[in-house]
């Protein structure tokens, strides 16, 4: 295909206005929602230190760890309020699209601005079930380092969390970073292969808050959320869409919600399972980077990927009623 006919996921952004004052406004947008969206957890920290159930020592736990037990709320209310910024915050991005940018906000998928639901639910289930593979050899040989704490109510109700406002934060997450970032820093580099980098590289650097950062070595995880960007940027260009990302990204984090949890995680829940000994974090980036090869080569026949295209230019395509 030449280059300049080519309507793909980066050339979505030549769908609307992209003067950098509409970027920096949209980011405005991003932040104001986010903030909305955590007025109720506010409200509640706000009504559990002014009915004393907790002090400013549970307060700065709380900053250190994010575990929602310190504040004295049922996990499966912290992990809700904890997902409704998300949540605000992805509307706040696809309005910004929509109206600043000028473009629909499902541009941000695909040039077509159309969900492929049978990709996303095929990234959602390899990944998955690539995840279960690789926790199963641990499973068998340290049995005793796994908790098991199902509690069925608690976990019905997190069921119906983890499948209803999860994935807005992941489609957040995914929009934001894969979507909106990489095809605006495709405009500016005019390749692929920059914006990968550069967005996977903030993608790692917001992450640094998190609490596993503090407890498993900045070094570690960093190589682990820039890994992480690395894998869905890439299976977004291969892809020539958001798709597969968004399945994939919604896959990790339900796995991590629902099945298996672990002291320091940033998601703390009431799972099925609770790792309870030190999290080995050299392994879990070689397992991860494994099961990324793994998924890619996979997707890479289903989908008949050219590998080529992330080393390919991205220019605006001729003849059609782009700004």
């Amino acid at each position: 295909m030449e280059q300049d006919k080519r309507r793909g996921f980066f050339e979505a952004a030549y769908l609307g206005d992209n003067q950098f004052w509409r970027y920096l406004l949209v980011l405005l947008l991003v932040f104001v929602g986010y903030f909305i969206g955590q007025i109720p957890l506010l409200l509640a920290i706000g009504y559990q230190t002014t009915t004393g159930v907790i002090d400013t020592d549970a307060l700065q736990q709380f900053q250190e760890t994010a575990d929602m037990g310190v504040l004295g709320l049922d996990y499966n209310l912290g992990l809700f309020l904890l997902l409704l910024a998300f949540a605000v915050g992805l509307v706040f991005l696809c309005l910004g699209v929509q109206f600043v940018h000028r473009r629909s906000w499902k541009t941000m998928v695909n040039y077509a601005g159309r969900f492929n639901f049978s990709k996303i639910f095929y990234g959602f289930a390899l990944w998955l079930f690539l995840a279960f593979l690789a926790e199963v050899p641990f499973l068998i040989m340290h049995s005793d380092s796994y908790e098991f704490q199902f509690e069925p109510v608690r976990f019905f109700i997190l069921l119906i969390i983890a499948l209803s406002i999860l994935p807005l934060q992941t489609t957040m997450e995914e929009f934001f970073f894969r979507g909106w970032l990489m095809q605006g820093f495709g405009l500016v580099f005019g390749a692929r292969i920059f914006p990968l980098l550069v967005s996977s590289l903030l993608f790692g650097l917001v992450h640094m808050a998190n609490p596993e950062v503090a407890n498993y070595g900045l070094v570690n995880m960093m190589i682990y959320y820039i890994m992480a960007g690395l894998f869905l940027g890439l299976i977004t260009i291969l892809d020539d869409s958001l798709d597969l990302a968004l399945g994939v990204h919604f896959a990790t984090n339900f796995y991590a919600a629902v099945f298996v949890t672990y002291e320091h995680a940033a998601l703390k829940t009431w799972s099925l399972f609770k790792y309870t000994e030190e999290l080995n974090v050299g392994a879990m980036n070689i397992a991860f980077f494994v099961l990324a090869l793994v998924f890619i080569l996979l997707a890479s026949k289903k989908y008949n990927w050219d590998f080529n295209i992330v080393f390919q230019k991205v220019v605006k395509p001729k003849d059609d009623d782009v700004v």
